[in-house]
Order: structure tokens, then sequence, then C-alpha cells
């Protein structure tokens, strides 16, 4: 098994993948509306190319008055912090620190290398370089876009079996096998031709295929069969099959703790599974919902709660007050998810106060899948700072899996955010010991103290926190 540290490292060299070269980037974006003199027509890659230069995620090389594209160039780690931080909506971080010796102050990507470093999604090779002009290899890749983007896995089974010639016993087999069953990879001639470099047009039509699915080449038989998107593993003890949508209906089956079903469809809190060959029914607040392919979050029901609200003010200090900025925080995070395809429910989206037995109805009548409330902290002592995430188990049925998610989330704030890991914690607050399905309560940091207000006050760190939150979010719902 490779060492965390090693793991780490090839991932951060991975992540190279995603470039496109961007010398102009660096003072001027081209907008040549997907039109590149070097891309014709008929070239392979042109719907992808365009697509992506369209979405000013790429950009090509000036040339005169014209721009190329230059489609078979590699890409190099550079472009490759440009390019993902593009991809996932960020922007450049000026104002970053960096310790690679080999990226100097006046180099055109070090804002999005610093930007791409604080996000997690790439670093250093394991030495004082980040070696900003290397190129990657298909294998490297398939690391790359399986884990910025969080695709979901098709099964332990699934990706061990080689399915091209040339990846049998590959370190990176599961994650090449992964990116064939999700439509984005098909090699060429039975082959993935793993340690090849990548060029910029595989590049293009790669992240399209990854970022938008109308690019996804038509999923293999072993992922269309049963033509369903979605895996339930369940999250109860027992839970009763029935055999129409209601509780009345007749039982026909039980489920036990662990088991993992396949959804046909879902209306209201029912979920249509096949059991003992025939379709059958299963309350679907007992469920981990799981998409097999596409966005992890895309038809998830999700509740995002901002704290406080009208006549209660929340928290205060310093001129700051807790009911706005966790709206703030909580708009951000509706953004996110519903980019993503969630179907996101506010509790509030403007100066209102929505009771807390409120906040748990609108949950129950949207049918929600999962809970999050936004808050700040405060204590008398303004020494103490940093976030921390509440679970309830004590009367919540999903109180395991709520702690799974809480834990993820403050994972995530801790480390995009920079605040001090105050870990998580097992509470009966209202919102969660009255909630059923999966709900944490988040405190984002102390208003009270300085340090921790500056930043949630800070445009920049409550877009960062909402991102915090979503990519939490997203890692609950991939993992197994």
């Amino acid at each position: 098994m490779l060492g965390k540290r090693h793991v780490y490292c090839l991932l951060i060299v991975f992540l190279a993948f995603f470039s496109v070269p961007m010398h102009s980037w660096a003072n001027t974006e081209l907008k040549q509306e997907g039109r590149f003199v070097d891309v014709t027509d008929g070239h392979w890659a042109k719907n992808e190319i365009d697509f992506l230069a369209h979405a000013q995620i790429i950009n090509g090389y000036h040339a005169g008055q014209t721009s190329e594209f230059r489609p078979a160039q590699s890409v190099t780690r550079a472009e490759a912090a440009k390019m993902i931080v593009s991809a996932l909506g960020q922007t450049e971080w000026k104002d970053g620190t960096l310790s690679f010796q080999d990226v100097p102050a006046n180099h055109w990507a070090r804002g999005w290398i610093a930007r791409a470093v604080q996000l997690g999604i790439m670093g250093g090779d394991g030495t004082t370089n980040f070696r900003p002009n290397d190129s990657l290899s298909r294998a490297e890749m398939s690391i790359v876009l399986v884990n910025a983007f969080s695709l979901p896995s098709k099964g332990a089974a699934v990706e061990a079996a080689s399915v091209f010639k040339d990846t049998t016993g590959h370190w990176a087999l599961a994650h090449i096998n992964r990116l064939y069953y999700h439509g984005i990879a098909n090699g060429r001639d039975g082959q993935f031709f793993p340690k090849d470099a990548i060029s910029r047009a595989e590049f293009a039509t790669l992240l399209a295929r990854t970022i938008n699915d109308q690019f996804r080449l038509p999923l293999p038989d072993l992922i269309e069969q049963g033509k369903t998107n979605i895996q339930g593993t369940v999250t109860t003890a027992t839970l009763n099959v029935r055999q129409t949508p209601a509780a009345t209906g007749v039982l026909v089956g039980t489920l036990q703790k662990g088991q993992v079903v396949d959804v046909y469809d879902l209306n209201g809190y029912w979920a249509k599974i096949a059991y003992n060959g025939q379709f059958a029914y299963v309350h679907k607040t007992y469920l981990k919902l799981r998409n097999i392919a596409g966005s992890p979050v895309k038809g998830r029901v999700i509740v995002v709660d901002a704290g406080h609200g009208g006549k209660d003010p929340g928290a205060m200090s310093g001129g700051a007050n807790e009911k706005t900025i966790v709206l703030e925080v909580a708009k951000f995070v509706k953004e996110k998810l519903e980019k993503a395809g969630a179907t996101v429910i506010m509790t509030r989206e403007t100066d209102v106060y929505p009771t807390l037995q409120d906040r748990v109805n609108i949950a129950k009548n949207n049918y929600a899948e999962m809970f999050v409330s936004i808050h700040t902290n405060s204590a008398t002592n303004t020494s103490a700072k940093g976030a921390e995430v509440y679970y309830d188990s004590s009367t919540n049925p999903n109180g395991e899996e709520s702690k799974k998610l809480a834990q993820y989330i403050q994972e995530e704030i801790v480390r995009m955010a920079n605040m001090v890991d105050r870990g998580v914690k097992n509470s009966g607050l209202y919102v969660l010991r009255n909630n059923s399905v999966t709900s944490v309560l988040v405190e984002l940091g102390f208003i009270s103290n300085a340090e921790d207000r500056a930043k949630l006050t800070s445009a920049e760190y409550q877009n960062l926190y909402a991102e915090a939150i979503y990519q939490g979010i997203v890692k609950y719902y991939t993992s197994q």
C-alpha cells in the first residue's frame, strides 16, 4: 500500500493534466468564442475545445492577430492549477504564500497555484519544487479526474477487473476503470496507454466529458443494467420492504443495515427498489442514496438552514452579526449545490425568522434527505476560536450518518479556511434531534474572536466556508 505522503504527492502531480497553455492568461483572457486557427471544423476534439473555450475555462496562445490552441502539445502543472481552479468556479489567490522554490513571485500562475494548494487539489512533489512545466501521463490524469471531481465508485468488483489490456495490475487501475464506467475515457484499440503524456486535445475532451454530461460516452452495459442510476445503502438495523408505497402496505420482507439496493424511482418518502425479482418499496429516510454516475449530489434533496434571522440576530461582536454572515454563506452553498444538480430547500433566503420547529417542518414537508444548519459561535473568552460541527444520536435515527457528514464538513472547513479544529460533537440540539434524516449544525468560527471574525465577515472566506461545506457533502455522498 502506498504511504499517505506518497499518495498525496501522486495526486498533486496528477492534477497537472487539467491544463491548457495559459501564458497569455496572466495578462488577458482571449475571447475567441472557441475559435482557434489550428482547430478546424473537422478536428476530432473541436466541440469539446469550443465548449471549454466558450466557458473561459481554457485559452490559447497569441499568434499575431489570431489564437492557437496547439492541440498536440502536452499540458503542464502550472496550466493545471489555473484550469482546475477555474473549473471549480474559484479565482486566483494573489496574496497567497507559496514555499516552492521553482515558482517565483512573478510567475504568471503563482496566484492560481496558491489557490489550488489552498483548496487541497494540488501541491508539491514531496520536495521544495512544484515542477510547473512538467507534463502528466494518462494514468496520472485518471487519478486527478476521479479525485478532483469526486467521481463515485461503481463498486470494488468492477474496479478490480481490468478493462484495458495494458492496465492489468496497474497502480491506477481502479481510477482508470472508473473513468471508463462513467463514460469519460474508452482508450484506443483495447488499450489505455497509461504511460503516455496527455495532449491538450485529449485533455479538453476528457475534461469536457467530466464536467458536462452531454459529452459523455454511452455508459457500458454493466452500468446500464436495470436502467437505474441510484443505489441505496440501508442505514438502520432493519428496514421493512412493502408491496406498495405506504406504511400500511403489505410487508414482503426486510433489509438489514449495510445492504445495498438499486433504486428505480423516488416518490415523496418512498423509494422503489427491486426485491426478490419484483418491485417493492422502502422508506428513503433509512437509505443513504448514491448516484452511480454523474454528479454525486444530482437529485438529492438538501435543506440548507441559515441560523437565526429577523428578530433574532444571533451572536454579535465587533459590528458583525451572526444572522447576516450565515445567510451569505448559506446562499453560496445553495448556489454550489444547485450547480451540481441538487434540489436545495432554504429555510430562509431573507432576513426573516423561522422558528426551530418551522425549520424542521420545512425539511419534513419537502421530503428532505439531508439537513445542514449554518451558524457562528461566540464566547465570553475572546481567545476561543475555531470551527466545530454538531450531530445528534440521541433521537435522530440517522445519527451515525450525521456523524460521518459532520466529520467530512469539519475536515474541509479546517483545511480550506485554516480554522482551529474543535472537532465534531454529539449534542441534542433542537433541529438535529427533531430531524430524522442526516443532519448537522455547522459552527463556522467564533464571531467573538477577532481573527475568526475577520474571516467570517470576508466575502472571500464566506465563499470558502461554503465551498468547504459543499465539498464535505460531496465526500459524504461519494464515500462507501
